[in-house]
């Protein structure tokens, strides 16, 4: 019996040994240029950690081909990799601009080759990723899925040549609220910024604010002193607090990457250090970098030198109503502000220079006219009083509607005459560090937009954000035609989910389908894409990602072969239906009266749905009937979370943890949409002096979002999940308890 079991085991390991030998993985040589940028280098580990993950095969760059492989990937041009010169031979190479990418099956010596190009070195990055994804990776903001069968390896039989429809795909990084970017380490943002170079993002977006410990500067003899995070709120962490089990043993929620309790310099050191890092990092990913030059706010400590100056909603002051234009004290204020930031981040590729979002400077804007017109014939575009009233009249307007237009048209034209006095003033760069630094003017007025080819610095761009919600511009969307592209390029900021709507999920990919068209048919040059919950965004940004190269992408198609790929075939149209009842109820909300930012001379915030600032819960309790809008939110809602469900019990295994996200976040939504009803409610019968019933509403609500912040926690992925549970606490959850006990002392 021993030696039978013997001659047994002797047969398996020969049939084990030779089973290996049959299906050893193929040699592959990975081949890269002896003086190849560090971009191609790395892109050459890249394909080499996917050889490895997806194919067990076992590869490392080098500069030669060893002769004995069975395969050979060529990264880099012509110009770059001379083994790829080699192979290209006497066949003509398409003629690429530095963004084009090459994906071309040849032969080396007899053997199997592709070569992977780019028209620079982060194009030939773009071609490893854009083979790996055909080889049926997909790109998550904060993973990578592979897919669960493969094929036996074989070079792919490709003959690609791609050029992007939109030469501009952004993304922002640190932003304002703890519910974004601006909670947000080094850690957090490598993987982030990782993904999007997978799915050929190429420009990071910095968006600081004067608030902020991002940017020291001093004039004469005054020193910046204060900084602060999320407008100087506090989100303490507490025994008792739902998600506690998230934030380690922090006592206070906060940016990992700055000292909490801080000194100022202690504070502007770290800060200023994580902006340089988050350039450097982009860099390395084949990104540029969007700086903001905060130069029309200015630090409470430098209100003495400004007449007439208004605060800000943001901690800082501004120039008031009737500030002349010509102020030399604001001049040089701002000179000394775009100076600190062109040599704080010498690194940055654009200095973005914004309109005041605030829009108090309108005193003026007449003499700007005028002034403008003698330097630049403005009024032979359009005469002013036409565009004041195209401003006062704008189809479909939500941010801007009516005399809020006007004040933005009137506010924007006196800044405008005031940028191109500061940007043509030879002396405000002329010592600094980047004299030639690329700027951005963002978020001018539309009714400007025909007179800025005439008025802004050659090699400027102009980025724009006419609406919070996007729907509500598409029916004026003609005005894009208005801006001379070919001479100034043009992004806008689309807006993924926006603060008015707030913390629940928020999808729009038809909306941005229709944006997207309209800004290639107008000739613009690209997208930021205006988010904060990336989470929420994964199919969203696919979309995106795709419809930059392809102008046939549909995002209903991307969203199912992303799901697809993730859970499978089974689970697809459940979670794509789920989406769409989310779109329904974001738009919804977006065009409910009850979610329109006001924003005049004077800002007047109506605060909406799920807006993460104080009082962001108890401004439901009001007597009043419940809002007609939160019964279709609810239903959309309570029907997505079926969906949710009924996709995450036919996933595969493998994916569940995708729909098993969006079922914390719907749960998390309906939670929420529900305690927004119960306080509603609530506040009723506490006016018909029913104590009991306002009671009884009042933990009804608490319940409500107790189990909902759970449910979100459960599924939290990022820094921004953990901002929302802290704001949760202490915005939604907190004042409703001391809402409950005091109507429970009441009635006792």
């Amino acid at each position: 019996m021993r030696l039978e079991r013997f001659w047994i085991c002797l047969a398996l390991l020969t049939l084990l040994l030779t089973g290996s030998a049959c299906t050893q993985a193929p040699q592959v040589d990975v081949v890269v240029g002896s003086a190849a940028p560090e971009l191609e280098r790395f892109a050459a580990r890249e394909l080499c950690e996917y050889l490895a993950k997806l194919y067990g095969i076992r590869a490392y760059p080098a500069r030669h081909s060893s002769g004995a492989a069975d395969a050979v990937f060529l990264i880099g041009s012509p110009q770059t990799n001379a083994t790829v010169k080699r192979a290209v031979g006497e066949q003509s190479f398409p003629e690429l601009s530095d963004q084009g990418i090459v994906l071309r099956r040849t032969e080396l010596e007899g053997r199997p080759a592709l070569i992977l190009a780019g028209g620079s070195p982060k194009a030939s990055l773009w071609a490893v990723y854009e083979l790996v994804e055909r080889w049926g990776v997909r790109y998550f903001t904060d993973r990578d899925v592979l897919p669960e069968r493969r094929d036996a390896f074989q070079v792919p039989d490709l003959d690609v040549v791609m050029e992007p429809v939109f030469r501009i795909r952004g993304h922002p990084s640190v932003q304002d609220f703890a519910p974004s970017g601006e909670s947000w380490g080094m850690a957090d943002f490598r993987v982030l910024i990782d993904q999007l170079a997978k799915l050929k993002f190429n420009r990071l977006q910095i968006s600081g604010y004067m608030y902020q410990p991002l940017l020291h500067w001093e004039h004469k003899g005054i020193k910046r002193d204060t900084a602060s995070l999320w407008y100087d709120q506090r989100f303490p962490i507490t025994p008792d607090m739902i998600g506690r089990e998230l934030f380690e043993d922090a006592e206070e929620f906060w940016n990992p990457d700055l000292p909490l309790g801080g000194r100022y310099e202690e504070m502007m050191a770290a800060g200023e250090r994580l902006v340089h890092n988050l350039l450097e990092y982009a860099h390395r990913r084949g990104m540029e970098c969007d700086v903001d030059a905060p130069t029309n706010d200015f630090p409470p400590a430098f209100a003495p030198l400004l007449k007439g100056a208004e605060r800000s909603f943001q901690l800082t002051v501004r120039p008031g109503f009737n500030t002349p234009v010509d102020d030399p004290v604001v001049f040089d204020l701002s000179s000394a502000i775009l100076r600190a930031t062109v040599n704080t981040y010498p690194e940055a590729d654009h200095i973005r220079m914004g309109m005041p979002e605030e829009k108090q400077w309108l005193g003026e804007y007449e003499r700007s006219w005028k002034l403008l017109d003698a330097k630049y014939g403005v009024g032979q575009v359009r005469s002013l009083p036409d565009l004041v009233e195209a401003a006062g009249n704008r189809k479909g307007s939500g941010r801007w509607p009516g005399e809020l237009g006007v004040a933005q048209f009137k506010a924007d034209l006196t800044s405008l005459y005031f940028y191109d006095r500061l940007l043509n003033d030879p002396k405000v760069l002329k010592d600094s560090l980047r004299p030639d630094i690329g700027i951005i003017f963002n978020e001018p007025a539309e009714e400007l937009y025909p007179l800025l080819d005439r008025i802004l610095p050659e090699g400027s761009e102009v980025g724009i954000h006419p609406e919070n919600q996007p729907e509500n511009f598409l029916p004026r969307a003609e005005v894009l035609g208005t801006l001379n592209t070919e001479k100034v390029p043009g992004h806008m900021h689309v807006t993924l989910d926006d603060d008015v709507v707030g913390l629940v999920p928020q999808l729009r990919p038809a909306v941005l389908h229709q944006v997207l068209q309209e800004l290639r048919r107008h000739g613009w040059t690209g997208f930021i894409a205006r988010e904060r919950f990336p989470g929420d965004h994964d199919a969203v940004l696919a979309y995106l990602a795709r419809a930059a190269w392809d102008e046939q992408a549909n995002p209903k198609d991307v969203a199912r072969d992303l799901v697809g790929t993730v859970c499978g075939e089974a689970a697809a149209e459940d979670l794509l239906s789920a989406f769409d009842l989310v779109e329904s109820a974001t738009l919804t909300l977006a065009t409910s009266p009850e979610s329109d930012a006001k924003i005049g001379p004077t800002r007047l915030l109506v605060i909406p749905f799920a807006f993460y600032v104080k009082g962001m819960m108890m401004k439901f309790w009001k007597p009043q009937e419940v809002p007609a809008y939160l019964a279709t939110v609810q239903r959309d809602y309570r029907e997505a979370l079926e969906a949710a469900r009924r996709a995450r019990d036919k996933s595969e295994p493998r994916g569940r943890w995708y729909p098993e996200f969006w079922v914390g976040r719907l749960e998390f939504a309906l939670g929420y949409a529900n305690t927004v009803e119960a306080l509603y409610r609530g506040a009723q019968a506490e006016e018909a002096g029913q104590r009991e019933e306002a009671l009884s509403h009042a933990r009804n609500g608490l319940e409500f979002l107790r189990q909902a912040t759970e449910s979100y926690a459960r599924v939290a992925r990022n820094r921004t999940d953990l901002g929302s549970i802290a704001v949760l606490n202490e915005y939604g959850y907190r004042p409703l308890l001391k809402k409950t006990e005091e109507l429970a002392q009441g009635t006792d």
